[in-house]
C-alpha cells in the first residue's frame, strides 16, 4: 500500500473516443479509446488525457463538439504501447501547443512489439511517435513501472500483479528485442486511479491487459480502500472463452462496483453478460459518454 494516499473532491471523465459512438449523436468513432480525466480539489481543477487513439483527428473533432479546448490538457497518460492507444501522441501534443506536457508511461513503452497473424506487423509505437518526435511537440516523458501519485488522490497503478488464474491469458502478442522474438506479456500495462471524497475509487482503464479484476484488486491493494464506485475503459474480453467472461462478470458484481462503463476492446458478448449480470450497474462506453462522480 502506498502512504498518505490523498483525496479529491471530484472528478468528471468525458470520453473522447471509443469504437462507438453512441446512438443518434454527431461523435465519430475509431478503433480505439481517449478518456478526458477532469480532477478537481480545493477549487483546482487539472486534466490528464488517457490514451490518444489511433489518430487525433476523431478526438479533436469531439472535442470541439463538446467545448473542450485541448490546450487545457494538463498531462497525457498512455495506458500500453498498442498503436489504438499511441498513434495520436505527437498530433495531439501539437494541438494542445504548450510547452511542457509530462507523458506518463511504463519504461518498457517504446519496445518493438508485433503480431504476426494474418502477416508480421508493428502494433507498438512508431517511428511518428518516437522520443524525439514527442520532445519536440513538447512533450516529457515520465517512465516509471512503480505505482505513484501523480496528484494528491490520483494515482498510476504501476505493473500490476498477474493473480487470477482466468486471467492470464495472452493475446498473441510478441516482443523483438535484441534480435530475439519473445511472447508478450504487455507488463507495460497500466491504469489510473482516482481516490474521490466520501465516495471511493475510480479506476480508469485502457485495455486492462493484466485483467479488470486484476487491476480493481491492485488499486484496492494500492490504496487501502475497499470501496470503489467506478470502473471505466476497455476490458480486452472481445476474443475471451465465455468462461472467462463469466467468470469475470461475476468477480466484478461480487466486488459491488456501483458503475461498470464498458466498450472499446471488450466485446459485444462481454458486455451483453455484463449488463445480464449487472444489471442497472452496467453502462455501455461511446464517444461523448461523461461520468461524473459524485
Amino acid at each position: 500500500m502506498l502512504q498518505a494516499i490523498g483525496e479529491v473532491d471530484s472528478v468528471r471523465v468525458t470520453t473522447l473516443l471509443d469504437d462507438y459512438a453512441g446512438y443518434e449523436t454527431p461523435f465519430y468513432a475509431q478503433h480505439g479509446i481517449a478518456l478526458l480525466v477532469e480532477i478537481s480539489s480545493g477549487g483546482l481543477c487539472k486534466r490528464i488525457l488517457l490514451d490518444v487513439g489511433q489518430s487525433a483527428v476523431p478526438i479533436l473533432h469531439n472535442m470541439e463538439i463538446l467545448g473542450l479546448d485541448p490546450g487545457s490538457i494538463d498531462a497525457i497518460f498512455l495506458s500500453h504501447c498498442h498503436y489504438d492507444h499511441t498513434e495520436g501522441l505527437v498530433d495531439m501534443l501539437k494541438a494542445i501547443d504548450r510547452e511542457i506536457v509530462p507523458v506518463i508511461a511504463h519504461t518498457d513503452i517504446f519496445r518493438e512489439n508485433y503480431i504476426f497473424d494474418p502477416f508480421i506487423r508493428n502494433i507498438g509505437i512508431t517511428a511518428k511517435n518516437g522520443i524525439e518526435a514527442i520532445k519536440a511537440a513538447g512533450g516529457q516523458m515520465v517512465l516509471t513501472k512503480e505505482a505513484f501519485e501523480i496528484a494528491p488522490g490520483v494515482l498510476s497503478t504501476g505493473v500490476v500483479p498477474r493473480r487470477q488464474d482466468f486471467e492470464k491469458q495472452g493475446i498473441g502478442t510478441y516482443n523483438l528485442v535484441d534480435g530475439a522474438i519473445s511472447g508478450d506479456k504487455i507488463e507495460d500495462d497500466l491504469s489510473i486511479v482516482v481516490n474521490v471524497k466520501d465516495v471511493g475509487l475510480v479506476v480508469l482503464v485502457g485495455c486492462s491487459h493484466a485483467g479488470i479484476v486484476n487491476i480493481v484488486t491492485h488499486a484496492k491493494e494500492l490504496t487501502g480502500i475497499d470501496r470503489v464506485e467506478a470502473v471505466m475503459g476497455g476490458f480486452h474480453l472481445i476474443e475471451a472463452p465465455a468462461e472467462r467472461i463469466a467468470r469475470t462478470a461475476e468477480a466484478l458484481k461480487e466486488m459491488e462496483i456501483n458503475r461498470v462503463v464498458a466498450g472499446h476492446c471488450t466485446g459485444l458478448k462481454a458486455c451483453a453478460e455484463l449488463g445480464r449480470v449487472l444489471g442497472d450497474r452496467f453502462q455501455l462506453l461511446h464517444s461523448g459518454k461523461i461520468l461524473n462522480v459524485p
